[in-house]
């Protein structure tokens, strides 16, 4: 009535202001358009007013109602009523769509075989009992409320080692649209059961699952669904030493007692970082296998010989530990990295053991004495290998006299041959009257012209030259299955 009193009057700027300010506290029409309908004052009345019906009904949105509380509280009322009963399910048949939000990967524990991550689940689904119309209700189209008041499918890991408690917490809110819709999502941090699978270690591909199903419904009641094909990483924060390579999402069944209940796989795979663990394992335990043939290069009157082999088979130990305790204590994968250190860690008993026999060797107190085997194994293989005859008289390989041998002091002059003779008889006092002649002035067997002396030095360089040619090549073929072999396993 106020509006068609005002057209009554005639037209002037004033009507102009009273007409914008009623649209605007009623309708919420822009100034702009009512500025635009106002141009020409000309205009009659009438014509003016059809303008602007017709101009709000075509091109304006409709006006919105406030939100009161009222209106919320209307709604309560009418859905969550007393003929609302939240232990009854919504139909015969409930399809729950779940889809996971991965937030990050916290720790994969590979000694006790468990991965520990964060995110959160979005569920999804209809609750026909929960629909309102909006226009009538203040064009509210969505409301909260708590798991006391509302229906919602129980919810579990089922392979958690860290407790099956039901997913979720009381003081949670549950999202409602007018179309029936329920939304729920229950954050957490997860601790599941992954089976490591270490043979490429430290080149390894782990494929872990978050697995969800409910034991309560069964498959006929309630059936849970993906709501898409992978895990969200939209929020996903780097790990410092897994990356994360793929997801996938699967759905499977599960049956107990003869019922079958409906489960989802949100599966994970990870790829290790190997960079730390190619300086901090890797290349020690490359160099160190290789120290394991300088034993054959020490000088045999140093008496170095055994202690240093001792110090590799220690520090081959070490590492040996340092890398098992990084692996879970189960027979069903075996670590290529643990068998190449246990191969190594074997060679180097076997050096122990030749250097041992070497020693015997070159200590021998009959020198001429050299047993018939190895006379035979020198002519067959070793004289080839070096390229000598045994026909010819050479000096001995391994013969390094030090200055108490040779008779020579500190200063470079000849020490007298009593003395040089009573540290010899020292070393060989069981058997002394052989040693009153040198090593290098026995007469020699045409035949076989070498002394056991000779033939340990014949037989360090041997062993050096075959235990690296040995050594490379194993080290070549696991490095190789180390880095190549390792591929991302599929989820079953």
């Amino acid at each position: 009535m106020y509006i068609w009193s005002t057209f009554k009057k005639p037209f002037n700027f004033q009507f102009i202001v009273t007409l914008e300010t009623i649209l605007k506290q009623t309708c919420h029409l822009r100034k702009t358009t009512i500025r635009i309908l106002l141009v020409d004052c000309r205009m009659t009345t009438i014509v003016k007013l059809v303008s602007l019906l017709l101009w709000t009904l075509l091109f304006q949105e409709p006006c919105m109602g406030a939100f009161t509380t009222t209106d919320a509280n209307n709604i309560h009322s009418t859905i969550f009523g007393a003929s609302y009963n939240y232990l009854v399910r919504p139909s015969e048949l409930v399809n729950v769509y779940m889809e996971f939000v991965i937030f990050s990967i916290n720790a994969v524990d590979m000694k006790n075989q468990i991965l520990s991550l964060s995110g959160w689940l979005t569920i999804k689904w209809q609750d026909d009992r929960l629909i309102w119309t909006p226009a009538s209700h203040g064009n509210i189209d969505i409301v909260y409320t708590t798991s006391s008041k509302i229906w919602k499918p129980e919810v579990t890991v089922d392979n958690s080692v860290s407790g099956m408690e039901v997913i979720g917490q009381d003081n949670m809110l549950y999202r409602v649209k007018n179309t029936g819709e329920v939304r729920w999502d229950p954050p957490g941090l997860y601790d599941v059961h992954c089976e490591m699978d270490v043979t490429y270690f430290p080149f390894d591909y782990q494929t872990c699952s978050l697995q969800v199903t409910s034991w309560v419904y069964d498959t006929d009641k309630v059936n849970f669904t993906k709501s898409t094909d992978y895990v969200n990483t939209e929020d996903y924060n780097e790990n410092g030493e897994w990356q994360l390579i793929s997801t996938s999402v699967s759905e499977s069944t599960r049956t107990e007692e003869g019922e079958t209940f409906s489960t989802l796989n949100f599966v994970f795979t990870l790829k290790r970082r190997s960079g730390y663990y190619l300086s901090q394992i890797i290349f020690p335990v490359l160099v160190v296998s290789f120290l394991t043939n300088i034993t054959f290069l020490l000088p045999t009157d140093s008496g170095e010989k055994i202690s240093f082999i001792l110090t590799v088979l220690l520090s081959l130990a070490v590492l040996l530990t340092l890398v098992g305790d990084s692996m879970p204590t189960t027979s069903r994968h075996t670590s290529i990295l643990a068998v190449y250190l246990s191969l190594v860690l074997a060679l180097s008993g076997i050096v122990i053991l030749i250097t041992v026999l070497n020693l015997r060797l070159y200590l021998r107190v009959n020198q001429k004495d050299v047993p018939r085997w190895l006379q035979k194994l020198t002519k067959c293989l070793l004289l080839p290998c070096f390229c000598k005859s045994s026909k010819t008289e050479i000096r001995p390989f391994s013969r390094e006299i030090s200055n108490a041998a040779k008779g020579v002091d500190l200063e470079g002059t000849k020490a007298d041959s009593a003395q040089l003779k009573n540290k010899t008889l020292k070393r060989r006092s069981h058997k002394k009257e052989e040693f009153e002649e040198d090593p290098l002035t026995f007469e020699r067997d045409p035949d076989f012209p070498f002394l056991c002396r000779d033939v340990s030095g014949l037989l360090d360089w041997f062993f050096f030259y075959f235990f690296n040619v040995f050594n490379v090549i194993l080290t070549i073929v696991f490095m190789t299955l180390l880095a190549s072999g390792s591929q991302p396993k599929q989820f079953s």
